[in-house]
């Protein structure tokens, strides 16, 4: 791992030429190194952010007529008892804004992030890892946001349904209520909760859920019941043709369901696990590509940073899915860097 991390110069500057955002490479490798590089060190210990324990992801927002973030999201400390990381967490949240100039939008949600990532001791069957994942995003026009992610596999199930209910009344209750009518009878389970903060800007938040054994018609279901238009409906529809193809017909392995606040009103978004989804990096690249092109989106982009990225890891798709903004789609890919960030 040591070896890795001295090559994460390498890759990291040719993701930042890639997206274009070079003159932002002093600030970036800072913030970059605030979020990942206690967790990157040798013999950090395993993160619950990826499934081979890796503690950084690299984003993809792709959509039609937009330039492209440049954006990581990582966990800042790992190998530690739970409450450790929290307050580490927290400091690093406040840090991070600082970088980015959104120290007020970041103290109006911290006590929010806070109360729901919650404290003590992981009981059984519960995630005994990471409290937060923290992220900074850089758009070639010159704006900076951060996110934050919480954890809330932790307590019974009713109460971590509770919490996720109480962090949305804090946006908006009336949508949370149909979201729940609608996303529990499909078995899902609450992931966590995040918000997106940039200077000068209103918070963003999301809701996450877990999902496994269910089909691609009930996903299209449950999100006209939770609220989700006609135009998502057809989108999610083309997305499960083109990366799943004949298995869209079988039930999905594990997913993601996600619903952000902002201008109003719950967008929603479905990302598919990618090493569940796909057998090889090939795979998902052939699939992803061919749904990018369909869409107009910037394949060309995609495949470069997954050439940047194909060294370090087995298993580069984390997620990849769709959501709606604005009323338009776009696609959500995270990749996993594996050894050598």
């Amino acid at each position: 791992m040591e070896a890795g991390y001295k090559q994460a110069p390498d890759r990291l500057e040719r993701l930042v030429r890639r997206f274009g955002v070079r003159e932002r490479g002093e600030q970036i490798r800072r913030c970059f190194e605030l979020v990942c590089g206690e967790s990157l060190r040798a013999g950090a210990g395993r993160s619950s952010l990826n499934a081979d324990g890796t503690p950084v992801q690299f984003a993809l927002s792709l959509a039609a007529g937009r330039p492209t973030a440049f954006e990581f999201v990582g966990e800042a400390l790992v190998g530690v008892e739970y409450e450790q990381r929290r307050a580490h967490g927290l400091e690093c949240m406040r840090t991070l804004a600082a970088e980015i100039g959104a120290e007020r939008e970041v103290r109006s949600v911290q006590t929010l992030m806070a109360d729901i990532a919650g404290t003590g001791p992981a009981g059984d069957c519960e995630d005994p890892v990471g409290a937060f994942w923290i992220g900074a995003a850089f758009d070639p026009k010159g704006s900076a946001a951060m996110t934050v992610y919480a954890n809330v596999r932790r307590g019974e199930e009713q109460g971590r349904w509770e919490s996720l209910s109480a962090f949305a009344a804090a946006f908006d209750s009336a949508g949370w209520q149909r979201i729940e009518a609608a996303m529990r009878p499909l078995g899902l389970r609450p992931l966590g909760a995040g918000v997106r903060v940039s200077a000068g800007g209103k918070p963003r938040a999301r809701l996450y859920f877990g999902a496994y054994g269910v089909k691609a018609d009930d996903y299209r279901r449950a999100f006209r019941e939770a609220g989700g238009s006609a135009e998502f409906d057809s989108e999610l529809e083309l997305f499960f043709d083109e990366a799943l193809g004949e298995d869209r017909n079988y039930p999905t392995r594990s997913a993601v369901c996600s619903f952000g606040w902002a201008d109003g009103e719950w967008h929603p978004k479905l990302e598919l696990c990618g090493h569940c989804a796909w057998t090889t990096n090939d795979e998902a690249v052939a699939r992803c590509a061919a749904w990018l092109e369909r869409l107009g989106f910037d394949a060309g982009l995609y495949r470069d940073v997954i050439d940047i990225l194909r060294s370090g890891s087995a298993a580069i798709h984390a997620y990849a899915g769709v959501g709606m903004r604005r009323g338009e789609a776009y696609a959500s890919i995270y990749l996993n860097p594996g050894t050598g960030m």
